[in-house]
């Protein structure tokens, strides 16, 4: 009976802290945020440590419009991978991708043909949130510019493992600016269960969660969506969504790459 009353009273804690209808996608800082150049941050993605483009060098960076950030990963010398909702209603020729470099100002650019998110994207909320760009021309792949694998179909995930995430987002929740420098951070995969009790109005089998669930202050925040969570030299999530950046019993959430309805349209549109 005591163990009952506990666990009650550590699920009423939790729905206290968390509304499962507060959500926030990690990305989409305005203009004014890429156009003006941040304040100097510590070493802190949120929680994490400056990074080297040398140790992510899948990692891209583009602006759509001039007027949103996002994202993204190459996964062979014609495509990149980034998140359905960077993706949505996006004219090919207003995108500006940069790769291979630390500073997200710098790199090559590289010019996009095309820009196909997920017909289902968004169906439920949220879910399937992957979409495929595919370059004009051959990706030329340098040191500092390389594809990351894919996952098999249907790849699961040990609760608790670690996995790595990168990319340019603000380093803490309502900064008023991104940094110029690529940030990256590791953090441990919150088992399924733990993640649906926060965000059961959304969670679907096609996303899993990263994070600190109990302590919070490592994970994604506005400016990341897009990136890849990255275990064993594989690409197997893609930053999402959350509620907020880092905070307790909030942890972030990746798109399941490996989930058959993610990884067979990957499949479709790049042969991968």
């Amino acid at each position: 009976m005591l163990g009952l009353k506990i666990i009650l009273v550590l699920t009423v804690n939790v729905f206290n802290l968390v509304s499962p209808f507060d959500f926030d996608f990690p990305n989409l800082p305005t203009v004014e945020d890429l156009l003006y150049g941040p304040e100097p941050f510590d070493n802190r993605i949120v929680g994490g440590k400056n990074a080297s483009i040398d140790d992510h060098p899948y990692q891209v960076s583009f602006i759509v419009n001039n007027s949103y950030f996002c994202g993204g990963f190459i996964v062979s010398e014609n495509y990149i991978i980034t998140a359905g909702h960077c993706a949505q209603n996006v004219d090919p020729s207003t995108v500006v991708l940069r790769a291979g470099s630390t500073y997200r100002k710098n790199g090559t650019i590289i010019p996009i043909a095309e820009v196909i998110p997920h017909p289902e994207y968004d169906n439920p909320r949220f879910d399937k949130d992957v979409a495929v760009m595919k370059t004009v021309n051959p990706i030329e792949f340098t040191d500092t510019i390389q594809p990351v694998k894919l996952p098999k179909k249907g790849r699961k995930l040990k609760d608790n493992s670690m996995i790595m995430v990168s990319g340019w987002g603000r380093t803490e929740q309502g900064a008023s600016s991104i940094p110029e420098s690529l940030m990256d951070v590791e953090i441990p995969v919150v088992p399924y269960w733990q993640c649906f009790a926060v965000y059961f109005t959304v969670l679907t089998r096609n996303m899993w969660c990263g994070g600190n669930f109990v302590l919070g202050g490592q994970g994604t925040c506005q400016g990341d969506s897009g990136g890849a969570a990255v275990q064993d030299g594989q690409a197997i999530g893609i930053v999402s969504f959350g509620r907020g950046c880092g905070q307790q019993f909030s942890p972030s959430v990746f798109a399941d790459i490996a989930a058959p309805p993610i990884r067979d349209f990957i499949t479709k549109h790049t042969g991968l």
